[in-house]
C-alpha cells in the first residue's frame, strides 16, 4: 500500500476510534469528546469568551454555540455577561462541571494522555508538527476547492 494510503488509513482508525467513544462517554457520563473537550478548557482559561474557545477549537462558532448551550442546559457552565463589554458572554464552569471534568478514565482525553505517556518528548514534538502541517495542507485544499 502506497504510504500516504496506510497513513491515511490510520487517521481514519484514530477519527473512528475517538467518535466511537466519544457517544459512549455521552451514554455514560452524559458528555461527549468534543463537550468534554470545551469544559476542560473552561475550566482550566475562567472567563474565557466563545470567540476566543471557537477559535482555540477549530470550529465554527454556530456550531460551538449549540455545544455551550447543552452545557449550560445540564447546569455544566454559566453563562454571564462580561462587564467590561456586554456584548461578550463569559463562560465558567459549575461545581457540576468540575465534576464532570476531574474524572478522566474512560475519556478521549486519558486515551490521548495514556499513548502521550508511552511516547518520547521528540516523537511527541515530530507528531505535533505533522498535525499542524497536515492541518495547513488541509486547509489549503479546502480554499482551493472554494476558490
Amino acid at each position: 500500500m502506497p504510504d500516504v494510503l496506510a497513513f491515511m488509513q490510520g487517521l481514519w482508525a484514530v477519527v473512528h476510534r475517538m467518535e466511537r467513544l466519544s457517544k459512549q462517554m455521552g451514554s455514560r457520563r452524559g458528555v461527549t469528546g468534543p463537550q468534554r473537550l470545551v469544559l476542560r478548557l473552561i475550566g482550566l482559561l475562567p472567563g474565557l469568551s466563545a470567540g476566543a474557545l471557537a477559535a482555540m477549537l477549530h470550529l465554527h462558532p454556530s456550531t460551538l454555540t449549540g455545544i455551550l448551550q447543552r452545557l449550560d442546559e445540564q447546569g455544566l457552565i454559566s453563562r454571564s455577561a462580561d462587564p467590561q463589554d456586554g456584548r461578550r458572554t463569559i463562560h465558567r464552569l459549575t461545581r457540576r462541571g468540575g465534576r464532570v471534568t476531574a474524572r478522566n478514565t474512560g475519556t478521549v482525553e486519558g486515551a490521548v494522555a495514556a499513548a502521550l505517556v508511552r511516547t518520547t518528548e521528540a516523537h511527541r514534538d515530530v507528531t505535533r508538527r505533522f498535525l499542524e502541517q497536515l492541518a495547513r495542507c488541509l486547509d489549503h485544499e479546502i480554499e482551493q476547492a472554494m476558490g
